[in-house]
């Protein structure tokens, strides 16, 4: 199908962007790409902003359909194989993309200034649908016996640190052959310990990675801690950038955006009342949203 002016435009400025980068990139170059003149592009968008914006949602909305499609498609397939599927399905299509893939990489990594806020507000309700029906599948595993007990949402952050890791390095590879998914994915699927020593509580694997004394590299400058509010006490806390909660608390300000000490204690009453562990409150949360405990409406009336 033949492309109208417009979306000539956001095809050459999505290959300029991945390669320079918001600040890398410039009018005059997508034009000459296109074939206009740079006035034209005018016509068409109020600027760079605004151009960069509508590239990401092309981008972004070719991302969802994608998630939507192979959660879709791997319904009826176990556990084990649906969670392959999804890991290789979305690595094969950036991989076969790969200014898309460069794209994200640009926009996430160096995120423009005058877009981070609208960026990361639009990113949060996109990952939604995916970051839900990811740690349902998790803790399903769970309660199948197939997969350990632990935080979802943590597990989701290994399986996609898992998947980026991986993505990147064949595109940088020259020649990586597409064997290398499966390869990886049964050493993170089965880990490296024989099972006859495996441990699940080895001390070493508990202790706290000690701080950095360097400083951040520039691209997250200004984001290793973010102060919030609690919704409970109503105290300011800090919470770092390493933090798997971080950008909930800060983009999407949901059921997590309480503090270490309330957030405690509503996990303490939550497993008296509901029998299930540490791990699995998080998703006792999700099941029943905005209902709060008893020891959380105490809290609230104090203030």
């Amino acid at each position: 199908m033949k492309l109208n002016t417009k979306e000539r435009i956001r095809e050459a400025a999505l290959s300029i962007f991945a390669n320079k980068g918001y600040e890398g990139a410039t009018m005059q170059e997508i034009a000459e790409a296109v074939g206009i003149n740079k006035a034209s592009i005018y016509n068409h968008y109020k600027g760079k902003e605004d151009l960069f914006f509508a590239v990401y949602q092309d981008v972004a909305d070719d991302y969802v359909k994608l998630m939507e499609r192979v959660i879709g498609d791997s319904k009826d397939m176990k556990l084990a194989e649906r969670l392959f599927y999804i890991f290789e399905e979305e690595i094969l299509y950036f991989y076969r993309n790969p200014e898309s893939q460069a794209f994200w990489n640009q926009i996430t990594l160096f995120t423009p200034d005058v877009l981070r806020e609208e960026f990361w507000k639009d990113l949060a309700q996109r990952e939604l649908f995916f970051r839900t029906q990811m740690e349902a599948l998790f803790f399903q595993g769970m309660e199948e016996g197939i997969i350990r007990r632990d935080d979802p949402a943590k597990l989701m952050f290994t399986f996609r640190a898992m998947k980026e890791g991986l993505l990147n390095w064949m595109i940088a590879t020259p020649k990586s052959e597409e064997e290398w998914i499966r390869a990886v994915w049964k050493d993170f699927w089965l880990g490296f310990r024989a099972r006859s020593d495996f441990e699940e509580n080895d001390e070493w694997l508990n202790r706290k990675t000690k701080p950095r004394s360097s400083k951040s590299s520039p691209y997250q400058e200004g984001l290793d801690e973010y102060k919030a509010e609690c919704l409970i006490c109503k105290k300011d806390f800090q919470i770092p950038f390493t933090d798997f909660r971080y950008k909930d608390i800060k983009y999407n300000r949901g059921a997590f955006h309480v503090c270490d000490d309330c957030g405690k204690t509503i996990q303490d009453e939550a497993q008296l009342i509901t029998g299930l562990t540490p791990e699995l409150i998080d998703i006792w949360e999700r099941l029943f949203p905005g209902q709060k405990t008893a020891q959380s409406k105490k809290l609230t009336k104090k203030k």
